[in-house]
């Protein structure tokens, strides 16, 4: 799909995966990898509030907005009646070494299925799925990594992506 190096962190609402996420982003950091993120919302986001004039701008009918400040910016795409795939999200990041992607469990992606015993929900398993990142043990094929060692799920992460 791309050359940029990508992972995703799959699973069922309430898996973990922002809980995992939040735990493995700060040891590769420490390891020196520049590391971006992409979540799937399955609600409506809204990044600026109504009464700001970027919000305003925007409902003004402005398609693409940038709001910037000296140590951040955001940029907003208006995609009406045209949902934008993950391969353009993808491209939309530049100087970073590992794209994590959370969510879209449906896609044709490399990914680490979230899955929590207490969930009760089915383990979902695609041709993509490379390992099960659970709070128990499983009966399956794929690795089986322990959600709560997230230095254990960073080593392989890196042994997939090739990464030192």
């Amino acid at each position: 799909m791309h050359n940029t190096k990508m992972i995703g962190i799959s699973g069922f609402s309430g898996s973990g995966k922002t809980t995992l996420l939040k735990k493995i982003i700060p040891l590769l950091v420490e390891q020196g990898f520049r590391i971006g993120s992409l979540k799937h919302a399955h609600h409506n986001i809204e990044l600026d509030i109504p009464g700001k004039d970027s919000y305003e701008l925007r409902k003004a009918g402005s398609l693409q907005t940038i709001i910037a400040c000296d140590n951040r910016y955001a940029f907003i795409e208006e995609t009406p009646n045209n949902p934008v795939d993950l391969s353009t999200l993808i491209n939309q990041f530049s100087h970073v070494d590992i794209v994590l992607i959370e969510g879209f469990k449906e896609e044709k992606i490399p990914k680490i299925i979230c899955h929590r015993h207490t969930n009760q929900s089915e383990l979902y398993i695609d041709e993509y799925t490379l390992a099960i990142a659970s709070d128990a043990p499983l009966e399956t094929d794929l690795p089986v990594l322990d959600i709560n060692q997230a230095g254990q799920i960073v080593e392989f992460i890196k042994g997939y992506l090739s990464l030192p």
